[in-house]
């Protein structure tokens, strides 16, 4: 069951501060994250969150003071969260252990926390994070339960466990921005961080439906003495965005940040990451039922306009049932991707797995 912190209402319809820090426990520890607020936000008004992972050795509030996501955040409007690992790392299930702690439970807790005392919309969530922080949002998208609509990673990709064992729940749009000349996590993979871009990319590519070969868009190179130039590869046709900002030369930095501060190499300044990764995430929602049957464990959720199952192994029969009482959709053969469901009127629903009936609302 989802924890729930609760806040008075008095002091949350009156005074919120836009950049504070607090603390929560988790799992014997007593976890520091930063966060801010934009300005004005009113009682009944639900914004997304971005929670943002830093890299290894670094804090919350270090990264928020290299990116600046605060101010987009004003602007955008938009809650942005900057917890942090403890010792500094995350438990990313990296392939040189660097923490052991539930980060997953934790990161789950926060949006929780978020959403009770600050209503945030539960259909847009996002993750983004630079190295370990970038490894932890992967780690997210193949292991939790809750839906994050989309994510970004920069310099991280997936550890070799997290590659094996991936099986997301969640269809979740991906954005990777990473550098060719990376010396810390190496492009092409490596022992120690685990496999190439290109196989992480193919993994989701394969997961999501995608075409195996990316669309490749040459980007803006304004900046012609950074020693370095993006490109963008999108793998389209699939049920989500799946796009990749590859840097020829760039090194193991955030593009467009001019700081010496957690990096390695040539950092890109033909354009600003953090902007980009707000302007990828922010189109994207999801809109999740979950219904939970002591038997089956039934959850289903749609996403751009397709119908997923959490159990289709379980489903022998799934029937979609409109007010009248009359069966709009039929399929016995259950497929394990998402099911394209018929062109329909928006409105309330009933749809029927085997013998449990659930209500559904088309969009």
């Amino acid at each position: 069951m989802r924890s729930v912190f609760l806040l008075g209402a008095l002091a949350f319809a009156t005074v919120v501060r836009p950049q504070q820090m607090a603390t929560l426990p988790h799992d014997g520890a007593v976890r520091i994250f930063h966060y801010y607020v934009p300005s004005n936000l009113q009682a009944n008004e639900s914004l997304p969150l971005l929670i943002a992972l830093h890299g290894l050795t670094q804090t919350g509030s270090g990264l928020m003071d290299i990116t600046q996501f605060n101010a987009i955040a004003e602007t955008e409007r938009f809650i942005v969260c900057y917890p942090s690992g403890l010792q500094n790392a995350w438990n990313a299930n990296m392939n040189v252990s660097v923490s052991t702690t539930d980060d997953l439970g934790f990161l789950e807790k926060l949006v929780d926390y978020f959403e009770a005392n600050f209503n945030t919309n539960p259909q847009r969530r996002y993750l983004c994070g630079m190295s370990n922080g970038g490894f932890m949002s992967h780690k997210m998208v193949c292991e939790s339960s809750y839906c994050f609509a989309a994510i970004a990673s920069v310099t991280g990709v997936m550890s070799d466990t997290t590659y094996a064992n991936c099986n997301p729940l969640h269809p979740t749009p991906v954005l990777q921005i990473h550098g060719t000349a990376d010396p810390v996590v190496l492009y092409s993979g490596g022992p120690s961080t685990g496999p190439s871009v290109p196989d992480m990319l193919t993994k989701y590519q394969q997961f999501y439906g995608c075409d195996p070969t990316p669309v490749v868009t040459p980007m803006p190179n304004p900046n012609l003495t950074d020693l370095s130039y993006p490109e963008l590869h999108s793998y389209v046709n699939g049920t989500v965005d799946l796009k990749h900002i590859k840097i020829y030369g760039g090194g193991h930095q955030w593009p467009g940040i001019a700081t010496v501060v957690g990096g390695a190499g040539t950092i890109n300044m033909d354009f600003y990451s953090p902007q980009l990764i707000w302007n990828f995430l922010a189109p994207k929602s999801c809109s999740v039922q979950s219904l939970a049957n002591p038997s089956m464990l039934h959850n289903f959720w749609m996403n751009d306009g397709l119908l997923f199952l959490r159990n289709p192994e379980q489903v022998q029969e799934l029937q979609l049932i409109n007010l009248l009482g009359q069966t709009v959709f039929q399929v016995s053969a259950v497929p394990t991707s998402g099911i394209h469901l018929p062109s329909l009127p928006s409105g309330k629903y009933f749809l029927r797995l085997n013998e449990a009936t659930f209500p559904l609302e088309l969009p």
